[in-house]
């Protein structure tokens, strides 16, 4: 797998580019506006150039781009989905003039309307992001916690949104640690982990599952607490994560750690110490 960081941008592009390279990143997250904001800042032309010139001088790709918190694709307030399908469209654009690959969402609230109503409203932007957005970028929907109305916890709301969009092949999973462990599907240990994909492959193909997000998980397994926790600090622990590194469904894939930043070179601790676990290799312990 290739590895990599979410990077911050609030210095300029070039800036987090040189931050990725700095830190040894093989693929790269980005947010293009504020994590909890609408607004995206325009971009000069040189800086979009130095951005790209300076991933792909060092290898560094694919390119991913986080969409903001506040969409909610799932929501039955009409100002609230219309202004994340807004928000989602733009995040398309803004990923290919910077050359990334891959646009990541999460699925939403449906609030209290229902999860196949949910559904069907999240399939009915999809299909319109896909109808209008450029052909390159392809959307990977985030697996949640599944705490309240939150969507996406389960594998079988993957599987149904797919059918509802014909299997379109634009359409993919982003795989988040924290949230699949968080949501009960336990990761700490060999055999908890090739349980938990062969669950997401039952649902899905796995080809879908184009990107991880690596994060451990601070509180226990079915806790629906999204709380990210450093690598082998947490409840998934070392054992877990030297386990999804060398899986072989996952080869080729990027994972990309959105661990918390508590003090100065937080990210550079995390990235090492995944790379030293995928040296590693797959542990001798079953659980």
């Amino acid at each position: 797998m290739r590895v990599g960081v979410h990077v911050p941008v609030a210095d300029g592009l070039v800036k987090a580019a040189r931050r990725a390279r700095a830190l040894g990143c093989e693929c790269v997250q980005v947010f293009v506006r504020n994590a909890r904001g609408w607004r995206g800042r325009s971009y000069a032309t040189a800086e979009v150039e130095g951005f790209r010139d300076t991933l792909a001088a060092h290898d560094i790709s694919p390119i991913v781009i986080h969409s903001c918190y506040l969409v909610n694709l799932a929501s039955p307030d009409r100002a609230l989905r219309e202004q994340s399908l807004r928000s989602v469209a733009d995040d398309m654009v803004r990923a290919a003039l910077l050359g990334g690959r891959f646009v990541v969402f999460h699925f939403g609230h449906h609030m209290g309307a229902g999860m196949n109503r949910g559904l069907r409203t999240v399939a009915s932007a999809v299909r319109s992001l896909l109808s209008g957005g450029p052909p390159e970028v392809e959307l990977l929907l985030e697996n949640s916690a599944g705490r309240g109305t939150e969507m996406g916890a389960q594998w079988g709301e993957f599987a149904a949104l797919l059918d509802l969009l014909d299997g379109d092949e634009r359409v993919g999973l982003c795989f988040d640690t924290c949230h699949a462990h968080a949501a009960g599907h336990r990761l700490d240990g060999p055999r908890r982990v090739g349980r938990v994909l062969r669950a997401v492959g039952a649902a899905v193909p796995l080809s879908r599952l184009q990107l991880v997000h690596m994060n451990d998980c601070r509180g226990p397994a079915g806790s629906h607490v999204d709380h990210h926790q450093h690598i082998g600090r947490g409840t998934i622990g070392d054992v877990g994560f030297r386990s999804l590194l060398r899986r072989r469904e996952l080869r080729g894939r990027c994972a990309v750690l959105e661990t918390p930043i508590e003090r100065p070179g937080d990210d550079r601790r995390n990235l090492r110490r995944i790379k030293r676990l995928q040296r590693r290799g797959v542990p001798r312990g079953r659980r």
